[in-house]
């Protein structure tokens, strides 16, 4: 348990800073997306690629995989036949509000928190892997469809979008020099490791940022049921569902704690992207981010507690 505390404390004091700096616009007004940028770009993709190559690619590929693909549609369905049948939003509306309630934060705050709470972020990858590569590509097809979109190319979606993310070649990458048992020269190794240095850090800075300038929940702007209930689906039950699973598939210890904190990570700040993109339940996208993220922070402390101990 102190290690836990301790882990989340260290993650609270970064983030805290990063909060400062941005309510003193210490860094400029508009630093948060510079960095956020390199962030995504550059450091978190440096740091995919060199824990990968120092990593048993069996541990990537296993059953946490198949708890995440199962966890994330299963809760992402139900909220999506919520929003669709019993709310009455719109198509459109439910498959953004279904992202919502189940795509996760697993680079901007669950490498942090896997490496600071966990001691191993490689069980992010399959995360990253399943919504980039997967649940992403899939989801946007369908949103081009019910937004009539000129051009639905479905084999662009699924193939060349996830192909242009930088953390998914970096996974690939590390994944291909670490089967086929390759050595990485020291000339780009010790660059790639510095880069990958500044990760974990800067992700959780750069939240504090986010969150210092948030102004969520504005009445008339967004459904506060809507969002809320989102929340409670992303933060409760998606935990929920992978904790039972992981059981169904006999995990435990360090495995079964992995597979229910993956669970309740929340929304990603994807999901605003996505929304964007099509004009669609914005605010909802944005505001369910903030809030996610704000529970998440007990439900955590909470799960890391009751598994870890």
């Amino acid at each position: 348990m102190q290690q836990v505390l301790m882990g989340f404390t260290v993650v609270f004091i970064v983030i805290g800073i990063g909060w400062i700096l941005g309510r003193r616009d210490t860094l400029g007004t508009h630093a948060q997306k510079p960095l956020s940028l390199f962030v995504y770009y550059v450091a978190t993709p440096a740091l995919l690629f060199d824990r990968v190559t120092k990593s048993d690619t069996s541990t990537i590929f296993s059953l946490n995989f198949v708890v995440i693909a199962l966890s994330a549609l299963i809760v992402g369905f139900l909220f999506f036949l919520l929003m669709r049948f019993v709310i009455k939003r719109t198509a459109a509306v439910s498959v953004i509000g279904m992202l919502a309630a189940s795509y996760a934060n697993a680079g901007n705050l669950g490498i942090p928190l896997a490496a600071y709470i966990l001691d191993d972020f490689t069980v992010v990858i399959p995360v990253i892997l399943f919504q980039v590569a997967f649940y992403a590509p899939i989801t946007m097809t369908i949103m081009e469809m019910l937004t009539n979109k000129k051009s639905t190319n479905l084999v662009r979606n699924l193939l060349v979008t996830p192909l242009t993310n930088t953390m998914v070649l970096a996974a690939i990458a590390g994944i291909a020099v670490s089967l086929t048992s390759m050595s990485v020269p020291v000339v780009i190794a010790q660059p790639v490791e510095m880069l990958a240095n500044a990760s974990v850090p800067l992700a959780l800075v750069v939240f504090g940022l986010s969150l210092s300038k948030s102004k969520i929940l504005e009445k008339g702007q967004v459904s506060r049921r809507d969002v809320f209930t989102a929340a409670l689906f992303k933060n409760v039950l998606h935990p929920i569902v992978a904790g039972l699973l992981a059981l169904a598939f006999g995990m435990e210890g360090t495995a079964l704690l992995s597979a229910v904190i993956l669970g309740a990570l929340p929304t990603a700040q994807n999901v605003y992207t996505y929304a964007l993109r099509f004009r669609t339940a914005e605010s909802m996208a944005r505001d369910t981010g903030v809030v996610t993220t704000l529970i998440s922070f007990p439900v955590l402390v909470a799960v890391s507690i009751i598994f870890g101990s």
